[in-house]
């Protein structure tokens, strides 16, 4: 048992990069992790981690027993799951997802996924600001764009088409052909770069919507949260093409090693959002 613990926490602490994290994530005191690291590396015989004042790194050796011990840790998940009630599943699953992400099709998907998992109870955080998903215990984060440099995890779900959209008045000003100097010249938003609209600029893709909803300015956004405003006229799609012209959407998560709740819900989602027209 005293081995298996002592690869528990060595994932945990390969996974975040830090003693001092992976203590926080398993509820243990640092020396305590120290000291399971220190009994593996001598049972091995072998130095696992790269370790300074600041910084914790794989070795080589370690690497490749990171790989080892993940493959071991699926083979036996999967193992008792199909051994398990899958439909008996309960507990907590904390989300955090922006502000832009289309509400009703979404809640379609967290109702659909809530009626063959009736006993989770699911809170949902929306907010566009960057929250720290370990502090704030938060187990699964729908995002635009890759944080694996944050140490997290980000698996791409898929993409969303980035379009040019203003309203008619703009549309009248600039012509549908508009240049993207031009449209770029009005711009109060577009992802990863700065707005240069005279009166107007945010980092926010709802306030961008409501802004060129008001007539004031244009902005690159995600198709699928302009389709109601595109089919009744309040907003209009330029012709020129944005760059880029994807919109990526991932899914982030701070452990390799998702507790069974939150593998079942990335696994629904993956399979259903699709369905629901969300992404």
């Amino acid at each position: 048992m005293s081995h298996l613990i002592q690869i528990q926490t060595f994932i945990e602490v390969a996974t975040a990069g830090s003693f001092a994290q992976a203590s926080r994530q398993l509820d243990i005191p640092r020396t305590t992790v120290s000291a399971r690291i220190k009994a593996l590396e001598v049972r091995l015989n072998t130095r696992l981690f790269n370790r300074n004042t600041r910084h914790v790194s794989l070795t080589n050796e370690g690497s490749d027993y990171l790989d080892a011990c993940e493959q071991a840790l699926q083979t036996l998940t999967v193992a008792e799951e199909s051994l398990s009630n899958t439909q008996s599943l309960k507990g907590r699953l904390k989300l955090s997802v922006p502000v832009a992400l289309p509400k009703t099709e979404f809640a379609s998907l967290l109702a659909a996924f809530n009626d063959v998992y009736p006993d989770l109870h699911i809170e949902v955080l929306v907010t566009d600001e960057v929250v720290d998903l370990v502090a704030q215990n938060i187990d699964l984060a729908i995002r635009g764009r890759d944080v694996t440099d944050q140490g997290l995890i980000a698996r791409k779900l898929s993409s969303t088409p980035l379009i040019y959209v203003g309203s008619e008045k703009a549309v009248n000003e600039l012509g549908m052909d508009a240049s993207i100097s031009e449209l770029n010249n009005q711009l109060v938003f577009a992802p990863g770069r700065k707005a240069t609209n005279k009166a107007f600029s945010t980092s926010s893709f709802s306030l961008a919507h409501a802004l060129v909803c008001e007539a004031k300015g244009v902005a690159v956004l995600p198709e699928n949260i302009c389709r109601k405003e595109i089919a009744s006229g309040q907003l209009i799609k330029f012709n020129a093409p944005p760059t880029p012209e994807q919109l990526p959407i991932y899914l982030v998560y701070s452990s390799r090693n998702q507790a069974k709740r939150i593998r079942l819900f990335i696994e629904f989602i993956i399979n259903n959002y699709k369905k629901y027209g969300w992404v």
